[in-house]
């Protein structure tokens, strides 16, 4: 990996701590699209997107509930990615490397927002001081360092430590590689199932019914399945805009005979 590769690479994961705070809920941090820059800075656009697309699916039902706190899917799914592409494998390998990156750089994080605390102090001074330009300092500043440390972090890895990473994926046993290959394929299926546990719900059984059989005996693509959806949803919203329609007439006909 060149210089400039691993420089982009960084930025990318950078960005994706950015995103709510500075560039707004932009799904920079979604592994489907940080596998897509990848795969344009590494040079194969269609393996990042499989690659990530693999991963968002895994991720799904990763919600962080109360204080529980969420997987860091940004940076995990950058440097997953990344890996996969640069090793030639498949999802199996990004997951060797991205879900213990998205544990560790999500304790960073929670370290990271515990040492900002004390910059929170000095806002609250500059907010009753009405003193704005130091507040606005305070912000940058914050975000600043958050960018330098996550871009200084995955630069790191990927350009030093871009041998150590092909050495330890290419020395993976082969029963190690089948095993990661058989999770590669299940855990897809447990993140649409950690997501239906939080919005499923007993009215949508027939729809999730519906799509299933037409996914599974049909060699429909999932672009059809997805407009056969859209399609039956925009029914549904039309059905219940009439019926309300419906009830504001037949109110307003009562309240006739009553005069």
């Amino acid at each position: 990996m060149s210089v400039l590769q691993a420089v982009l690479i960084g930025c990318v994961a950078a960005l994706t701590q950015l995103e709510g705070g500075w560039l707004g809920e932009c799904k920079l941090r979604e592994p489907v699209v940080t596998g897509f820059f990848v795969g344009l800075i590494l040079g194969d656009v269609e393996k990042g997107l499989k690659i990530g697309a693999a991963l968002q699916m895994m991720w799904m039902g990763a919600t962080g509930i109360g204080p529980t706190a969420q997987l860091d899917i940004g940076t995990g799914g950058t440097i997953g990615a990344a890996v996969a592409i640069m090793t030639g494998k498949g999802a199996e390998a990004a997951i060797v490397f991205g879900l213990p990156v998205a544990v560790i750089m999500q304790f960073l994080n929670t370290l990271l927002l515990t040492g900002f605390s004390g910059f929170m102090q000095v806002a609250e001074r500059k907010v009753d001081e009405l003193n704005f330009k130091a507040i606005k300092a305070i912000h940058y500043l914050c975000g600043f360092m958050t960018f330098l440390i996550y871009f200084s972090l995955t630069f790191i890895v990927m350009y030093f430590g871009n041998d150590a990473i092909e050495s330890i994926v290419n020395g993976l046993p082969e029963w190690a590689n089948n095993g990661l290959t058989a999770v590669a394929s299940i855990l897809p299926a447990l993140g649409f199932a950690l997501l239906l546990n939080i919005i499923l719900e007993r009215d949508l059984i027939p729809f999730l019914i519906l799509g299933f059989v037409i996914a599974a005996y049909t060699e429909l693509t999932m672009v059809a399945v997805a407009a056969i959806a859209v399609a039956i949803a925009w029914v549904i919203f039309l059905l219940r805009k009439d019926a309300g329609k419906v009830v504001q007439v037949s109110e307003a006909v009562v309240d006739e005979w009553e005069d």
